[in-house]
């Protein structure tokens, strides 16, 4: 396994574990996985499909790039989202 794999997986096991998290303490646990899970498909397969087939010339790191940048913003979301249930109960 390569550098770059690992470093996506230990992204979407954050990624993946805050989502269960924010899932679990929200009211509407349906609807909130729901807008979650469908965001995080939109965005891998873009992000997966252009890593795979128009990853030439150097534009792979690009890609890789955007799709970590993504995860992290997702999961600064939820994270915002989880300590706001904190504060509100």
């Amino acid at each position: 396994m390569s550098e770059d794999n690992l470093y996506l997986l230990f992204c979407y096991l954050i990624q993946l574990i805050t989502m269960v998290i924010w899932i679990s303490r929200s009211k509407n646990k349906k609807r909130t996985g729901l807008i979650n899970f469908s965001i995080f498909v939109i965005y891998n397969v873009l992000f997966h499909y252009n890593l795979i087939y128009n990853s030439t010339g150097g534009y792979g790191l690009v890609w890789l790039f955007y799709l970590m940048l993504s995860l992290g913003l997702h999961w600064l979301i939820n994270t915002i989202g989880i300590i706001r249930t904190f504060i509100v109960k």
